[in-house]
């Protein structure tokens, strides 16, 4: 296991549990109390969890406004994010014009679309990891929206971006999230990205949210759009059961995805 990975499931396991021993990833990972120190370590440096004596607990990122790198959030939920993006493509035909918003959930779409055939599609995306995985794919035109890169996230956005996108008219967008909850709505952790995120929303024929389950229930400081501009929302059955009630009350297309058993493998 590389090392990134290994300190993704040690923040998605702190996460979930609030507080983990140090035995206790020593023994699931099979690794030295030195090099279990080093992972907590790089953690506790990104502000991600605080070190306390014999174990870590976890500091909410939407709360400090730290963001996980995207190496480390490539692989956090992954699992669930793989499931989501199975679904996902499902709902992709032959002739789309497609918007694949930033994030890990649509890095994996796009490999999923690598994996079957369609012909003729047209997808457009803000992500240059995505893009990276689209352009290697026969038989689709894949465009990358232009604009400010932003450093270490590898998506573009600011006014260039917007001006970009002002000018496109496209069936569907698959749209990425940081945060869900039944008053906000839809909310990001990322200023510079959330007109970037309306836009699409606004040049999109339908608007399919994909979000794991680990983001609902939170609230991000920057609001996106309200229950009334997403068309169909894809996430796991981790979900809280209220928000299947939102969804059918607001006319939301809901598919709900089960995750694949492996992800129990380090819980």
């Amino acid at each position: 296991m590389f090392r990134v990975e290994r300190q993704a499931k040690i923040l998605q396991m702190i996460k979930d549990r609030g507080f983990i021993e140090t035995n206790t990833l020593i023994n699931l990972f099979k690794v030295s109390l030195i090099t279990i120190r080093r992972d907590l370590k790089s953690l506790s440096k990104q502000g991600l969890i605080n070190v306390e004596r014999g174990g870590a607990s976890i500091i909410d990122y939407l709360d400090s406004k730290i963001e996980p790198l995207y190496e480390m959030k490539a692989y956090i939920n992954v699992e669930k994010k793989e499931a989501i993006a199975e679904k996902a493509v499902e709902l992709i035909k032959d002739s789309d014009t497609v918007i694949l918003d930033s994030g890990t959930t649509n890095y994996r779409i796009a490999c999923q679309i690598k994996k079957i055939r369609l012909k003729n599609i047209t997808i457009f995306t803000n992500d240059i990891m995505t893009a990276k995985v689209l352009c290697t794919i026969p038989n689709i035109k894949v465009f990358i929206i232009g604009g400010l890169l932003r450093t270490s996230f590898y998506n573009t956005n600011g006014l260039f971006t917007e001006e970009c996108l002002q000018t496109l008219k496209v069936n569907k967008v698959f749209l990425g999230v940081d945060a869900v909850s039944p008053k906000r709505c839809i909310s990001n952790l990322q200023f510079e990205e959330v007109a970037v995120k309306e836009k699409m929303i606004e040049i999109s024929d339908k608007v399919i949210m994909v979000a794991d389950s680990s983001k609902f229930d939170i609230d991000a400081p920057y609001k996106v759009c309200n229950w009334t501009d997403i068309d169909a929302v894809i996430t796991d059955d981790k979900i809280p059961r209220d928000y299947i009630e939102i969804f059918e009350s607001n006319g939301i297309q809901t598919y709900i995805v089960t995750p694949s058993k492996t992800e129990q493998k380090y819980r």
